[in-house]
């Protein structure tokens, strides 16, 4: 579980991070980012659709699966970001281990890690 001072969860945010943020896209997943100087620590917030599966089940397990990966790379994300992690049906197939690989790829990619 994800601190919650690192939890993306305010709809202001969340907003406005959909609205001015930078993305990238992956396969599985679209993951939303930006800058914020003011910021104290880095903040994640995760969105897995109906679209996605029907099955709450289903749903919350890329949810769990997606918050796991994310907190054991926040260490080593920069303090002064925000991401949102936009599921696509894709994500369903995913073990952990794969899940883990593609955000590690993404972070990097974005250039996010310290």
């Amino acid at each position: 579980m994800l601190a919650k001072a690192n939890r993306l969860h305010l709809d202001n945010d969340i907003k406005r991070l959909l609205k001015s943020g930078k993305t990238f896209f992956l396969p599985q997943y679209i993951i939303k980012f930006t800058h914020n100087k003011d910021q104290k620590q880095p903040k994640i917030g995760f969105v897995v659709s109906n679209k996605v599966d029907k099955r709450a089940v289903k749903r919350n397990q890329v949810k769990r699966r997606l918050r796991e990966a994310a907190r054991e790379m926040l260490p080593r994300i920069n303090n002064e970001y925000s991401l949102l992690i936009i599921a696509k049906k894709e994500a369903l197939e995913l073990e952990y281990k794969d899940v883990k690989k593609q955000l590690d790829f993404a972070f990097s990619k974005m250039k996010i890690y310290n």
